[in-house]
């Protein structure tokens, strides 16, 4: 009876050894199938990326040249000024978000170039960012093209938030008789004039109070300090490197391409932060990056990813605050080189951790490769003190 008991428990074991190993097996196979496939996804992604910055640099291109048939110099939207232009191209509206300057400008002697301000004035002031976007033939055709285009994308509806008018009224939205004075307050104002080049321009000039812009700052308030809690950051921080990347111009963008509040480029940081959030790298449209929340969201995520995870064994929390910050602009590489010469990061925080914050704070400013990094190093790191009081 022994004999029997232990042949069935010999039979049975070779059986369950069979079966396991034909269960690891499979799960071998099934663990090498998923690698092959995220491997195939990362390298379609990688080549929607390439094609999603062709489709932006064409698209700069194309309506470059289509401006300059009309005007002898190209003025463009970028980081800190909105820059529109009418239909047949030969009107141009402007609001400069750092200096806080409005302008209005025609190509040509229209008949009544005053009355001619008043319509646009009219038209600036009560547009909002939906309407701002759909209007912007490069921001359009671009989305649109990315759209057909690309797979791993993800998009969104950009949000109705008033552009100009809390700037000049101090709020969102203002009654008809309102609107009237203040366009009538502007043309007392503003300063008309010609320029005359190898074209005749006329121009309507004014300039705003400096402590308008402030007014945009508090608007994002509310979704500024509950990402920056999420991520254990201080808003103060989040609100300098907004004011330092955009001026609060909701429709920031440049040509690298990077877009919104935050400046936040599809192919770098938008790749490494949706890889953390979702667990694989996606492309992120313009309608998704003008949508305030996402960009905040994006942006505040980058930070933290730079200060917890690239930075995380930089000792000093001041020392590591002013990687971060030349980081987000410049990348971690290039922090790195200006402590060790190569992109080399953990060699770079060995040497960091000898320093005082204010040896590594002059040892950026002297050996960061590009002064634009040397100088938002220089702004952000005096903005957090002024965003502490918001």
């Amino acid at each position: 009876m022994r004999e029997i008991l232990l042949a069935i428990l010999i039979l049975g074991g070779l059986i369950w050894a069979e079966d396991f190993e034909s269960f690891k097996n499979r799960e071998l196979q099934g663990y090498s199938q998923e690698q092959k496939d995220f491997e195939r996804y990362k390298k379609e992604v990688e080549l929607e990326f390439q094609e999603y910055k062709r489709i932006a640099q064409e698209e700069f291109r194309k309506f470059k040249k289509e401006v300059l048939k009309v005007w002898s110099k190209y003025e463009e939207s970028d980081r800190k000024k909105l820059v529109q232009y009418s239909e047949d191209l030969k009107v141009k509206r402007v609001f400069d978000f750092e200096k806080g300057e409005l302008r209005i400008e025609a190509v040509g002697d229209p008949k009544n170039f005053k009355g001619l301000v008043k319509r646009e004035l009219r038209n600036f002031l009560t547009q909002d960012k939906r309407e701002a976007f759909k209007k912007d033939r490069v921001l359009s055709n671009i989305e649109r093209r990315v759209r057909s285009k690309l797979k791993h994308v993800e998009t969104a509806r950009v949000d109705r938030e008033p552009i100009l008018t809390p700037i000049m009224f101090g709020k969102s939205t203002v009654s008809g008789n309102e609107l009237s004075r203040g366009i009538d307050r502007l043309l007392t104002r503003g300063r008309f004039y010609k320029t005359r080049n190898s074209r005749t321009v006329n121009v309507f000039k004014v300039k705003l109070p400096p402590k308008r812009i402030l007014i945009k700052a508090k608007k994002y308030k509310p979704i500024v300090v509950s990402e920056s809690k999420k991520r254990k950051l201080s808003h103060p921080l989040i609100f300098a490197i907004i004011h330092t990347e955009s001026s609060f111009n909701p429709l920031a963008r440049s040509h690298v391409p990077a877009y919104g509040l935050m400046q936040i480029v599809p192919h770098t940081a938008g790749r490494d932060v949706t890889k953390f959030l979702y667990g694989r790298p996606k492309l992120l449209s313009p309608s998704y990056l003008y949508n305030a929340k996402n960009n905040i969201k994006i942006g505040t995520t980058y930070v933290y990813m730079l200060y917890y995870k690239y930075f995380k064994d930089v000792r000093d929390p001041e020392s590591r605050l002013y990687c971060t910050i030349a980081a987000y602009n410049t990348g971690a590489g290039n922090v790195a080189r200006a402590f060790v010469g190569s992109t080399n990061l953990s060699k770079a925080i060995r040497v960091i951790n000898r320093m005082s914050p204010e040896d590594v704070y002059r040892t950026l400013l002297r050996n960061l490769p590009y002064d634009e990094t040397r100088q938002y190093l220089k702004k952000v790191s005096a903005r957090i003190a002024v965003y502490k009081n918001l």
